[in-house]
């Protein structure tokens, strides 16, 4: 493994890059408070101070290499439409998982299968995991379709995985790219 943190990454349309607190409007007007970006997700969208206090730390993060937590920006309005970021990795293993949120606005312009698509690369080819999963509820047909395009394969339900707002208990699908 080498950790090399959250590097640049770009793609036609999207920028991927570390967080800023510049970005605060740009996050709180394009996905992070907004409910329907959570919808299957346990998190509850960030109320605008949360989101000023969060990208208030970011800076500290990113000094260590083992962070890869990037923003999502739209080149042709310059605004964090998403972020997407590793959220459990093991180096011992070589394994990781990733985790993305992209905002209603752009939904079905496929940010999140391009962004996922730089993200995965670089996390196979520079960094060095050998197993990358994702997962989401069962019901979030758009993230399953984004796995599926990225060569991800389901590997499992785990069931009763989460409370959800509505009160029901989620499913989540497992899927994973090795090698």
């Amino acid at each position: 493994m080498h950790h090399t943190g959250t590097q640049l990454l770009q793609s036609q349309r999207l920028l991927l890059r570390p967080f800023q607190l510049s970005d605060v409007d740009s996050c709180v007007n394009n996905w992070a408070t907004d409910p329907a970006t959570y919808r299957y997700l346990s998190q509850e969208p960030r109320t605008p101070q949360q989101v000023y206090d969060w990208l208030s730390t970011a800076k500290q993060a990113y000094a260590n290499p083992e962070t890869y937590y990037w923003a999502i920006v739209e080149k042709s309005s310059n605004q964090v439409v998403g972020e997407i970021f590793v959220d459990d990795f093991s180096s011992r293993n070589r394994w990781c998982e990733l985790d993305w949120k992209v905002g209603q606005r752009v939904q079905g312009n496929g940010y999140a299968t391009q962004a996922a698509g730089l993200v995965l690369d670089y996390l196979r080819n520079e960094v060095g995991f050998h197993r990358i999963q994702a997962k989401c509820c069962v019901e979030n047909h758009a993230s399953r379709r984004v796995m599926e395009k990225l060569g991800m394969v389901p590997e499992g339900v785990l069931h009763d995985f989460f409370l959800g707002k509505d009160g029901r208990w989620m499913d989540v699908v497992m899927y994973a790219l090795l090698g």
